[in-house]
């Protein structure tokens, strides 16, 4: 690359190791380039997939122990409910009676009033 405005020696020497190194970065460039689309990313991107079916498999093993927890010892909740819910079948059979007993006697007395009525003892 000779100019006819640099005629100096010096700065034409220095223009051609800067056109060399610019041409070497761009070579190492294009290499690097070239090495991260066909190694570096696919290698982390292998990793990372790894890594996350490890991390799903701790936490399937992680959810399906709290489960096996939780069907061994039921919390406490579970315990208030079903006391309710027997209290509530109590309260219920207990009214049931009390209903049958008050519509038994209701119809006594009403027999015993047709009785009295007719006239029959």
């Amino acid at each position: 690359m000779n100019l006819p405005h640099l005629q100096d020696r010096h700065t034409a020497s220095l223009l051609n190791r800067v056109r060399k190194d610019v041409s070497l970065l761009r070579e190492d460039i294009g290499n690097l380039l070239s090495d991260t689309t066909h190694r570096a990313l696919p290698n982390t991107a292998h990793e990372i997939a790894e890594r996350a079916k490890h991390q799903l498999a701790a936490g399937s093993a992680y959810a399906v122990s709290r489960l096996r927890d939780l069907k061994s010892t039921p919390p406490p909740a579970v315990n208030w409910v079903g006391a309710a819910a027997i209290l509530g079948l109590i309260a219920l059979g207990a009214f049931a009676i009390h209903r049958r007993n008050s519509a038994n006697r209701q119809e006594a007395d009403a027999q015993e009033e047709l009785d009295f009525d007719t006239g029959a003892v």
